[in-house]
């Protein structure tokens, strides 16, 4: 960032937005470039800023209690999901903290149905999630950005690894 270094919160970043476009406004002298440069540097650091401010009970947030308060019984409840997916083959399965997200799966979504899950129209894929859920914000979130924010584990079943060297060997 060129113009909002060491910004640390919405505040901040208002007050400094506001001096640097009286400073460069094309009607105070200044030029129609720098202005471009604060207002897409502005947008960026805006975005971010807000997205920490809505979800302020992340893990960096959080007391060291809740850091290392760990829930065996939603981590028994995921695996025993997962085993029951590994009947079915060719599916995509991602752990993305405690909710399990299921794709290229058309043809099981009567069974998946039946196992609880529950069908995700914006993101066309499957999901289960073992924990109050609370959305903070009206937006939808994509799925690079929830990966991104919780991490993501995709289980591979022993079926998918064994098919996969055949047809590279082919």
């Amino acid at each position: 960032m060129k113009w909002f270094k060491d910004v640390k919160s919405l505040e901040e970043l208002r007050k400094l937005y506001r001096r640097l476009v009286m400073e460069h406004h094309p009607d105070n002298g200044g030029s129609e470039d720098i202005i471009k440069e604060v207002n897409a540097e502005y947008d960026i650091l805006f975005k971010r800023l807000k997205s920490d401010f809505e979800h302020k009970d992340t893990y960096k947030d959080a007391t060291d209690k809740q850091k290392q308060a760990y829930d065996w019984q939603k981590d028994k409840l995921i695996r025993e999901k997962v085993m029951q997916l590994a009947r079915f083959e060719g599916i995509k399965v991602e752990i993305i903290g405690v909710w399990i997200w299921v794709s290229n799966c058309y043809d099981y979504r009567k069974e998946l149905k039946g196992l609880g899950f529950h069908w995700a129209r914006q993101k066309q894929m499957w999901y289960l999630h073992f924990d109050d859920f609370h959305k903070f914000s009206s937006k939808p979130a994509s799925m690079s950005y929830i990966r991104e924010k919780y991490g993501c584990v995709e289980v591979r079943f022993k079926k998918d690894t064994e098919e996969k060297k055949k047809l590279a060997k082919v």
